[in-house]
């Protein structure tokens, strides 16, 4: 497993875990250190609750889940030598199902997460039905999830949807609740007399959701083409979309010695959670094989996938190549 750990040539970063290496889903015994308990974070910020909370807890194992690579870093400092706190860049929607086994966590927190007022981006709400499941599925019984907001029309909406699944159950539903820990933003507004809201919901029952195959190793996509120079170079500044899924090419780079191997520069997006990794192309059997690259610290979302069979697809004499059988 790639873990960036304190020290000092690279500058006071904390743990993050990455991508490439990661067995699915997270073996959490191994990596809390035989702690009994294990907490998430989804869409932490700058990390100020992050880390005092796993401070203020050291028999507790904390994961926090963030789509931005700037706060990432950012909690990543602060953290200092705490070692029962990992950090994960990535798009909770996507990918806590996948990194989290059925009944494995006994709290979820999520403070202040953005409302998202906007219909058409009613798909990005805790609300969203898939999410509301995914919780339902990595709680272990018993185990519960926290939101705070400070924007009530959320909070009754949260309160309505969660409340109608049928393995949650609203325990509490509080306004400007003491907490042991607080963000900046909350005693902020706290002080501005502004109303803070906290909604506690336990899993009640067993509950599961289907997941998908995320290891790169795993995507292999293969044409009956053997890799070309010129249509690889020519993939340079062409994109393409799929639904919410993203992507773009950029140079490529071949490999040593004239060998049919190249390393494509790719960038994609699933809805708002950015990626950047090489996909590797190579000669096998006669034809090509497309998959991601050793060095990539990418997730296999969607968008990941897409860019893979577009490429492959872009390799063919007419741009249009099939997939070998």
């Amino acid at each position: 497993m790639d873990i960036l750990n304190t020290d000092g040539h690279r500058g006071g970063y904390g743990n993050i875990l990455l991508p490439r290496g990661l067995s699915l889903p997270l073996d959490l015994r191994a990596l809390s250190g035989g702690r009994g308990r294990t907490e998430l974070e989804v869409g932490f910020g700058n990390g100020e609750y992050t880390v005092r909370h796993a401070g203020a807890n050291p028999d507790t194992f904390l994961l926090g889940m963030e789509v931005s690579p700037a706060c990432v870093l950012r909690c990543a400092r602060r953290s200092g030598g705490l070692d029962n706190l990992r950090l994960i860049r990535t798009d909770a929607r996507y990918m806590m199902k996948e990194l989290f086994a059925d009944s494995s966590l006994d709290k979820i927190y999520m403070n202040f997460p953005c409302p998202w007022p906007k219909k058409r981006h009613a798909h990005r709400r805790v609300t969203a039905r898939e999410f509301t499941d995914d919780l339902a599925a990595v709680l272990r019984p018993g185990g519960v999830f926290e939101l705070v907001t400070d924007d009530e029309p959320y909070a009754q909406e949260v309160q309505a949807r969660l409340s109608a699944h049928a393995a949650l159950e609203l325990r509490s539903c509080e306004t400007n609740p003491e907490r042991p820990v607080t963000t900046k933003y909350e005693r902020k507004w706290m002080e501005q007399g502004k109303a803070i809201h906290r909604l506690i919901f336990a899993k009640t029952r067993d509950f599961t959701v289907a997941r998908r195959t995320w290891r790169d190793s795993e995507m292999h996509i293969r044409t009956e083409y053997p890799p070309n120079e010129e249509r690889i170079a020519a993939l340079d500044g062409t994109s393409g979309r799929r639904g919410d899924a993203r992507w773009a090419f950029g140079r490529h780079y071949a490999g040593p010695d004239g060998a049919p191997c190249f390393l494509v520069d790719t960038f994609s997006t699933d809805d708002e959670f950015e990626q950047r990794y090489y996909l590797r192309v190579s000669e096998r059997g006669g034809g090509t094989l497309v998959q991601l690259d050793g060095t990539a610290n990418a997730f296999l979302t969607p968008a990941v996938r897409c860019a893979a069979e577009d490429l492959a697809r872009r390799l063919g004499p007419d741009g249009n190549a099939a997939p070998a059988p």
